[in-house]
């Protein structure tokens, strides 16, 4: 039986070592697909989306089954429950490569900008991440995953290399906008691959060790807005903005009030996802209809984050510093990621009912989105931000509690194996929504401390 058991778990890594090569092959057409400027890859990519997307559910149905059935313990365990998330990683990855593709079938039909030369390194660097991250797990090498953990820093910096190299360009030229900014997006699809592939390997430290080294320190320092070895500044933020001879605020463009709009639109956008996880665990009835609500402001947000990308390289704005304001359009819209992996985790695992716990801290996620708009909407004058971003780092602290004794009571008792994996991947995909409400209030309260 053991023996069995032993054979099922090697197969379980077999397939996701070929869904791995799936999400490298789909990496490199999707890229070679730009740099050639050649369709059929496009196309090819596009094909390869169905065939990931059954991995990724036979994968999972292993999984539970071997859940269910074997009723693993410590290492074994662990291994299954890090096998999801991985799983659900190379999908992820999987989906990032085909926005490439959809990127690039835009880009191609318009005349070459610049020779490409950063985003063809990063989807090798990518590629490279992908593959050692799953030479770990398979090895079960924390020495492997620790590289590919710091590999991630390389890919940040080509990625914020691009976006310089390409906003002189759209200085420059308007009219190159539209092609700079879906090659923005590119490198911002590859970055993210990168960060799946770090997930990777943390969840294979998480195998070896039983530690779970998810990086929940300086999120200022981890964003870019502060250097290491800078200290933050101790500024009020209640002060008022400078003011003019007349007494009146700084009057802004009507360019950068619409900039500002957009901003408001985000957050507001992230409550209405808030509330519609709400609705969902609240009346618990047809998940699948409430689930689809909460992926309709997910694809709102991506809208309204390409029109801040836009707007964000089309207009001067001398109040607010680019890169944080890239960092918030970007952890605004990390927020309703998270809101709908949650609500598709519980359709995915044919949740019964959302427990007591979990329908807490969905509560809290949306006081948090309450705070957030809150916030952002006293952009650019930053009066009353501090209440907010203090109230949402209190919510999100609350929530770590529930989290952790929400985890610790699954493992009491005698509950189903299969039951105790699904609700601990539901509670920290919960924790981590709040983790990146308090992402946001980070960066206007690096924007609040920088105008005070």
């Amino acid at each position: 039986m053991e023996r069995q058991f032993d054979e099922q778990l090697k197969e379980l890594r077999e397939h996701l070592l070929a869904m791995g090569s799936l999400a490298e092959t789909m990496i490199v057409k999707s890229v070679k697909a730009l740099v050639d400027r050649n369709e059929a890859l496009v196309q090819e990519v596009f094909a390869h989306e169905e065939e990931m997307d059954q991995r990724c559910i036979e994968n999972d149905q292993r999984c539970f089954t071997l859940l269910a059935l074997r009723q693993p313990m410590a290492r074994d365990l662990r291994f299954i429950a890090a096998a999801i998330k991985i799983n659900s990683d190379l999908e992820r990855i999987g989906d990032l490569a085909v926005n490439i593709a959809h990127a690039t079938t835009f880009i191609i039909s318009q005349p070459l900008l610049k020779p490409l030369i950063d985003i063809p390194r990063m989807a090798q660097l990518c590629q490279e991440m992908v593959k050692r991250s799953l030479d770990a797990f398979v090895a079960r090498d924390a020495e492997l995953a620790v590289i590919v953990i710091e590999s991630d820093d390389s890919i940040d910096l080509l990625r914020d290399q691009v976006f310089r190299e390409l906003l002189t360009y759209m200085m420059t030229d308007p009219t190159t906008i539209p092609r700079a900014l879906d090659l923005i997006l590119v490198s911002r699809h590859l970055e993210r691959i990168a960060d799946h592939a770090t997930n990777i390997a943390e969840d294979v430290i998480y195998i070896v060790r039983g530690e779970d080294i998810r990086e929940r320190g300086d999120k200022e320092l981890r964003k870019g807005l502060r250097r290491p070895g800078e200290h933050r500044e101790t500024a009020s933020l209640t002060e008022q903005p400078p003011q003019d001879d007349s007494g009146s605020e700084t009057r802004l463009m009507p360019e950068e009030s619409e900039f500002l709009r957009l901003l408001e639109s985000s957050a507001h956008n992230v409550l209405e996802a808030a509330r519609a996880l709400q609705a969902m665990f609240d009346d618990y009835v047809d998940p699948e209809a409430r689930w689809r609500k909460v992926e309709e402001s997910e694809h709102e947000g991506d809208s309204i984050t390409h029109a801040i990308m836009k707007k964000l390289n089309q207009t001067f704005i001398p109040f607010i510093d680019r890169k944080n304001l890239h960092a918030l359009a970007s952890s605004l819209d990390d927020v309703v990621d998270g809101i709908e992996t949650v609500a598709s985790r519980m359709v995915m695992y044919k949740i019964e009912q959302p427990t007591p716990e979990s329908r807490e801290i969905v509560t809290m996620i949306v006081a948090s989105a309450e705070q957030i708009v809150k916030a952002v909407s006293h952009l650019p004058r930053f009066d009353d931000v501090e209440a907010a971003c203090v109230e949402i780092n209190r919510l999100e602290n609350a929530a770590d509690t529930i989290y952790r004794e929400s985890v610790a009571a699954l493992f009491e008792g005698v509950r189903p194996v299969l039951e105790i994996t699904k609700w601990k991947e539901i509670y920290e995909t919960l924790e981590v929504v709040t983790d990146r409400c308090e992402d946001v209030a980070d960066v206007v309260e690096s924007i609040a401390l920088k105008h005070s």
